[in-house]
């Protein structure tokens, strides 16, 4: 899940944002039970949307595009959702294994944090990749805040100029702060980006 195993911030900052997949595998793309099964998961995530900061398809676009109900009917071989904190996604995790699809869930996170939720359900990982950091020209990047902010868009379509336009909107009065969130998470084609998290940055960049 490399797209999102690469957003900046510290162990705090990173409390509240928590990435989940869901994958029939390429092989089983057309099989009407697996996609009976990524119905359910879409259920299941409906019956979760206060836990829920995003959600979306490979290139179908986040919630701001479609609602559930469109992406249960679209139907899809992956299935993108971001949750607000760590208990939402352990809770979303622990029905998905009860049900045991046999689908493919990758889960991004901090570390500690992701290996206490699959404790608690009593998964082990299969597989645990690591971000090791950016390196080379790094002067070259804008600042820490403002990658916080990008970095949450793993196909690097949120543009740290529209960053700054849509700031510099809101302390002229001409946007909320949501308002500019909502629009950075517009640009994000699968669903990862947090809207939410982008809120708290932007009031902290003032």
């Amino acid at each position: 899940m490399t797209h999102s195993l690469h957003r900046d911030g510290d162990s705090q900052g990173l409390q509240d944002d928590y990435v989940m997949l869901v994958l029939t595998g390429l092989d089983r793309a057309g099989d009407p039970e697996a996609k009976r099964q990524m119905r359910e998961v879409w259920d299941i995530l409906a019956s979760r949307t206060g836990d829920l900061a995003n959600f979306g398809t490979i290139r179908g676009g986040g919630r701001h595009r479609k609602g559930i109900e469109d992406f249960k009917e679209q139907g899809s071989f992956m299935i993108h959702a971001v949750f607000k904190d760590r208990g939402g996604m352990e809770a979303c995790l622990r029905e998905i294994k009860e049900r045991d699809f046999g689908l493919s869930v990758t889960v991004f996170g901090l570390y500690k944090e992701v290996g206490k939720a699959c404790r608690n359900i009593g998964l082990a990982p299969h597989t645990v990749q690591y971000s090791l950091g950016v390196y080379g020209k790094t002067d070259l990047l804008p600042n820490e805040k403002v990658l916080e902010v990008t970095t949450m868009c793993g196909h690097a379509m949120v543009s740290p100029h529209l960053l700054s336009h849509l700031l510099d909107r809101v302390r002229l009065k001409k946007l909320s702060y949501r308002e500019a969130s909502l629009e950075l998470s517009r640009q994000c084609e699968c669903g990862i980006f947090n809207p939410d998290r982008a809120e708290r940055l932007l009031k902290e960049m003032g």
